[in-house]
């Protein structure tokens, strides 16, 4: 007969077969919790700036790819910024599945980089619906603009009015707007200058048309071409600056918006520890719309401003939206006298209290006034009817004809035309661009005309230092905290903690 094991072997083994049934669980919770990793991206980002996370405009561009994107990145093995690189397409390819990476090295593989067009290590190929587009370098906002062309390879085009002062787009300008337009540039859209007196009216391929600062009074025929531009449901921004309308005070009236002459002034708790100057209204209350709606916390800065006036009684069809308002603290001063004299205090008899509406977004729905009159004509020609007399007889389809009795029918009711108004220039320019929140209204009010909604956000500014801005009464308490308190109660424990030692031998 076999021996039967003794009972330590039969210990050894059930304890053998425990463990490596254990580690096989281990083992398969590990290629489990590895699967789950693989296929859904999760990932905490602690970083004050959030400078390891994309960006809010990257992550709506990307969840438009609806079909596979390969991305083929060129460096070489031990180049420094290949890990680097690596994470940050792992980024892109985590946001959307459709994304596919691959590293290559273009020293090991030379004919197939230089059929993809390499040239510099840290080339990035894109590939798209049979579309190629090379990002030259390895950074966020390359692969960004690289994947927004191949989901749009037509670029929307801004224009830019000129004859009239208005601001250049000259970069050794430091007050144009050179800035500003890089920007837009940056974010897909193709920036171009419009001389209405040489080309007689609007592009049918512009987006938007920018009027950013006139001096001079716009001529009648320029205006005409402006108002047959919004009339086909255009889009329009207008930077105004103090004193000066550019003859457009009847045309903005009636969207109902009336430019004051007064200037605005400031002076509050906020503005002292920013070190901004009367004539530097801030704005930390803004408007419900789409434009402003993340700017809960943000500061902008509008030097030079006028305040912008809404008619109580709207034009037909009109709506308007106030974008950014001044503090109740701000007041419109009257004339230009006291700029010299230094003398900036409130005049009840010609200033006024704030707050201001400083930006306005204003609608007006086309086709709203020629509904109106075709329903009073047909009214008429029923009551024509009613009287005995023949009325007029509509054709199939039931088309409602327009006021001049043609056969055409009305223009669609939904086109809607957009004009956004500024009461002032220089936050957008060189000098402010850049501060705060300034850049950001700007671009946002300008994809909003662009129909852009998914880059409607608030971008990440730069590594900055951040200095701590303390009134009189936070430094002395600091300084009392720091130097005092704390060295004090160090002193007393310390003292302390020697007495009762002390007092026990």
């Amino acid at each position: 007969m076999a021996a039967q094991p003794s009972p330590s072997s039969r210990q050894r083994i059930l304890y053998g077969s425990g463990s490596a049934a254990a580690i096989i669980v281990v083992l398969a919770i590990l290629v489990f919790l590895a699967f789950l990793g693989e296929r859904y991206f999760w990932r905490w980002d602690l970083t004050a700036d959030r400078s390891q996370s994309l960006t809010t405009i990257t992550k709506n561009i990307v969840a438009g790819i609806e079909e596979p994107l390969t991305m083929k990145a060129f460096f070489p093995e031990g180049q420094a910024d290949r890990q680097t690189g690596k994470e940050l397409l792992d980024n892109f390819r985590f946001q959307n599945r459709l994304i596919s990476v691959t590293i290559m090295d273009p020293e090991r593989q030379p004919l197939e980089a230089q059929q993809a067009g390499y040239r510099l290590p840290g080339n990035i190929l894109l590939e798209y619906q049979g579309r190629r587009q090379m990002a030259n370098n390895p950074t966020e906002e390359a692969l960004t603009e690289a994947i927004r062309k191949l989901l749009n390879p037509q670029s929307k085009r801004i224009y830019f009015l000129t004859g009239h002062g208005e601001r250049s787009g000259k970069e050794s300008d430091k007050n144009s707007l050179s800035q500003a337009r890089q920007a837009l540039s940056n974010e897909g859209m193709e920036v171009l200058e419009l001389n209405l007196l040489t080309q007689g009216q609007v592009p049918a391929d512009a987006t938007a048309l920018v009027l950013a600062g006139p001096e001079k009074p716009l001529f009648p025929q320029e205006i005409k071409a402006i108002q047959e531009y919004l009339s086909r449901g255009g889009r329009l921004l207008v930077l105004l600056v103090p004193h000066k309308d550019a003859g457009l005070k009847d045309f903005l009236a009636d969207y109902g918006i009336v430019p004051d002459d007064r200037l605005i002034l400031d002076d509050n708790q906020i503005s002292r520890a920013l070190g901004a100057s009367l004539t530097m209204p801030l704005v930390i209350q803004y408007g419900t719309h789409r434009i402003t709606q993340d700017f809960s916390n943000v500061v902008t800065i509008f030097p030079l401003a006028r305040p912008l006036l809404l008619a109580k009684e709207l034009p037909p069809g009109v709506q308007l939206f106030p974008l950014a308002i001044t503090t109740k603290t701000s007041w419109a001063k009257f004339g230009q006298d006291w700029l010299q004299s230094g003398k900036a205090e409130f005049d009840p008899q010609f200033d006024l209290k704030g707050p201001f509406t400083l930006a306005v977004l204003a609608e007006k729905r086309l086709g709203e006034a020629k509904k109106d009159r075709e329903e009073e004509r047909k009214d008429r020609e029923e009551g024509k009817g009613k009287r005995g007399e023949v009325k007029e007889f509509r054709g199939k389809g039931d088309q409602s004809l327009s006021p001049d009795h043609s056969s055409q029918p009305l223009e669609e009711k939904t086109k809607v035309a957009y004009l956004a108004v500024f009461g002032n220039t220089d936050f957008a320019d060189n000098r402010y661009f850049n501060l705060s929140g300034n850049g950001d209204l700007f671009l946002n009010t300008v994809n909003f005309l662009a129909a852009e909604e998914a880059q409607i956000t608030l971008r990440s500014q730069e590594k900055k230092s951040q200095p701590l801005l303390l009134t009189g009464s936070q430094g002395w308490a600091l300084l009392l905290v720091c130097l005092v308190l704390v060295p004090l109660a160090i002193i007393i424990a310390g003292t302390s903690a020697y007495l009762k030692r002390r007092t026990r031998r």
